[in-house]
């Protein structure tokens, strides 16, 4: 009686365990505090189990072990690590459950370490409880067997599907510390997919006690693997199916080669800013590159006060613009290849636009493709400057007015969309949609919701176009512009180029790893004339009928140094930064300064999210504790920092606005979990824009393997010896 009544007890905590885990493993259902609090519970009814399998302990170095029992005691030994180190890395970022644990091991590896064992326990926990499933179905007939496992396999074939198309596999390797959960799906369905992915493990489980386990004939057989194998076809076909599909309805071929001579329809989403007839005008160009006419008119450039994330630089100016011509996509790989003689580029695919292009190679580009075409270059490049021809008919530059006109086709809305961007609208860091900043741990409030991070370029047109029916003006490369970066001047009024003189030029629009507040119509961004990134390309104009005329040149004054005293100066909160910095120093001959604020940052990993944010928001300059006396002695600076929401964190921008930079050389080096530089590198050049900046190093969060020869190519290219 004793014994029944202890089964009764174990199937109720297994039971117990099972449904913990599958709300455990729904983050998006429970919340934070819930969540905590369940892991505790299952934490206990752990204990439990283990206190009434006791007898299992027990008899584990004892009698022989048959394959079966060999597994059986490797999955049940290695699902106790997994749920302990669970516990053990919950505890050490618990804000509500046991807050006195916080911090019992680094922060950020608890993130990591929690992520990839709750996967690992779940994983394990599917295969334990297929390793005894066939004690459990022992009383059911043949009958009921053979329905029983082909309703399992169905079920384990989708679950295979969403184990591949949540990105898991990230996860149980390490490679991202932090889970992207879908808030949209309804909460009951959520459960049922967990269960779906649990059941695939389970069967596994089930058909590895099979094959393990002599049958009738004391004979091991491999045919139980036939039903695993039909819910990996499963899984793996619909995973492909799927992908397949999306990328049908996505990504199109778009290449301007493959224009012939058009007839394209320009249209114009009326408002009050816009002054001039836009409605449908028709247009047969001469020219059979396919580019889309865009009729002058009159808009609002730059953002009101009201629009969340805007920059103090983005100064609300009525502008009239002139008529002009425009390519409906970003350059192509293959098109400056083919006059280039290479392709730079960081990524390789057909359709993919050019990146990792400087302002000096866009340039010489549209001088290349006006040459191919008959055309009159736009610009005569000489030593140290270019000279741009405005009345010249070849292929150029927009100016960043033209740019923002032709971006927005009419509407006042952050993005041409007239809604918040989500990742099916465009190629970029989908996981941070508009104003996740503030709503991090509340996004449900969000218009558009986190989505995929293709982590790379996509084939142009791959998204809706704009009113205009320009594609990809949000997101996958930002595009170069001819202005020099500077305060608006207001008093510029028809067709503005910008600022006389300057050391950085204009690009907008975002690219594949920029957050959306970055990559809204207003939002500026600015580099040096030789800067070159794996996020950066250029979409081209030409005039039309009535265009300016006149001469204007850009000079190019900012130099590197390569010689000289060295400071290394860095921001660091994790460490993760600091080791780098460290690392940096055994290397070179240098002095070396941590930055740190009167007033800290908590160490709680989601206070500081938000404590960042919010320094962000309101450009806030912490106060630093240390002062350099002489920073005229230094000649080249390696500024080190963690990539915080997409930029510097805001002491770094105190430090930037403490000294003069002038005719110094800062080379950045950020710590970042998966942005790379996010739009740190226009926040610098930004703050210190008579420097020159050097070539960036980015570190996925503390470098691993690989960190030591990264530094050292990094600093050979960048000229810098080593001791």
């Amino acid at each position: 009686m004793q014994a029944k009544t202890t089964n009764i007890i174990k199937r109720i905590v297994d039971m117990v365990l099972t449904v913990l885990l599958l709300f455990l493993m729904a983050y998006q259902v429970t919340g934070d505090v819930l969540h905590e609090w369940m892991g505790i519970a299952m934490s206990v009814t752990l204990i439990l189990h283990h206190i009434l399998n006791r007898k299992w302990y027990k008899s584990v170095f004892k009698g022989k072990y048959s394959p079966y029992r060999i597994v059986l005691t490797a999955v049940n030994t290695l699902m106790l690590a997994a749920i302990a180190l669970t516990a053990l890395s919950g505890v050490s970022m618990s804000g509500h459950a046991v807050p006195f644990m916080y911090g019992l091991i680094n922060v950020m590896k608890a993130r990591e370490l929690h992520l990839a064992m709750s996967y690992w326990s779940f994983i394990l926990m599917g295969l334990h409880i297929g390793l005894h499933l066939k004690a459990m179905t022992a009383r059911l007939g043949s009958k009921g067997k053979s329905a029983f496992k082909v309703i399992l396999t169905a079920v384990s074939g989708v679950g295979l599907w969403l184990f591949l198309k949540s990105g898991i596999v990230n996860y149980i390797t390490f490679r991202t510390h932090f889970a992207f959960l879908d808030y949209t799906t309804a909460k009951w369905l959520i459960i049922l997919q967990n269960l779906a992915m649990l059941m695939f493990f389970v069967l596994a489980g089930y058909v590895v006690s099979e094959v393990t386990q002599k049958n009738k004939d004391k004979k091991y057989s491999a045919k139980p693997l036939v039903w695993l194998g039909c819910a990996i076809i499963i899984g793996a076909v619909t995973n492909y199916a799927l992908k397949e599909k999306s990328a049908d309805n996505s990504f199109g071929n778009s290449s301007w080669q493959n224009s012939q001579s058009t007839t394209v329809q320009t249209t114009s989403n009326q408002t009050e800013s816009v002054t001039e007839a836009q409605n449908s005008t028709s247009v047969t160009t001469t020219i059979n590159d396919g580019f889309i006419l865009i009729e002058g008119g009159i808009f609002n450039m730059g953002s009101p006060d009201s629009e969340n994330w805007r920059i103090d630089d983005e100064t609300l100016h009525e502008v009239t613009v002139s008529a002009f011509y425009i390519d409906p996509y970003e350059a192509l790989q293959t098109d400056y290849e083919a006059l280039m003689g290479s392709d730079p580029s960081t990524f390789d695919g057909e359709g993919l636009p050019v990146d990792n292009i400087s302002w000096l190679d866009a340039v010489k580009y549209a001088n290349a493709r006006s040459n191919a075409a008959g055309l009159i270059p736009a610009y005569t490049i000489g030593d140290g400057e270019v000279v741009w021809d405005r009345s010249a008919n070849g292929y150029r530059l927009p100016t960043e007015a033209e740019w923002e006109y032709a971006c927005r086709a009419g509407a006042q809305t952050p993005f041409n969309t007239e809604h918040s961007l989500s990742a099916d609208d465009a190629n970029f860091y989908g996981h941070y949609p508009y104003e996740i900043e503030e709503n991090y741990f509340d996004d449900e409030v969000l218009e558009a919701r986190p989505g995929e991070y293709r982590q790379t370029t996509v084939a142009v047109g791959s998204f809706e176009p704009n009113a205009f029916g320009l594609y990809d003006c949000h997101g996958n490369v930002n595009e170069w512009c001819w202005d020099y970066y500077g305060a608006y001047d207001i008093s510029q009024t028809i067709d503005p180029t910008g600022n006389e003189n300057g050391t950085r030029h204009v690009y907008r629009g975002g690219g594949w790893n920029d957050f959306a507040k970055n990559m809204r119509s207003a939002y500026r961004a600015a580099g040096q004339a030789d800067m070159k990134s794996y996020n950066l390309g250029v979409r081209l104009v030409r005039n039309a009928d009535r265009s300016p005329i006149g001469l204007l040149t850009a000079k190019e004054n900012v130099k590197l140094q390569k010689d000289g005293k060295i400071l290394i100066a860095y921001f660091s909160w994790s460490g993760n930064t600091r080791d780098i910095a460290y690392s940096i120093h055994r290397r070179i001959n240098a002095d070396m300064v941590e930055l740190t604020p009167v007033k800290q940052y908590s160490t709680d990993y989601n206070t500081v999210l938000m404590e960042a944010q919010e320094d962000q928001h309101r450009q806030a300059r912490p106060e630093l504790n240390e002062h350099i006396d002489n920073m005229e002695q230094y000649d080249v600076i390696l500024l080190g920092y963690p990539n915080w929401w997409a930029s510097i964190p805001m002491p770094i921008a105190t430090f930037l606005e403490s000294y003069d930079f002038s005719g110094k050389t800062i080379i950045p080096f950020c710590s970042h979990g998966g942005g790379r530089f996010g739009q740190s590198l226009t926040a610098i050049a930004k703050l210190a824009p008579d420097s020159a900046i050097g070539n960036g190093l980015s570190v996925h969060y503390s470098g691993g393997s690989t960190l030591d020869d990264d530094i050292s190519e990094w600093l050979r290219e960048n000229g810098i010896e080593e001791q």
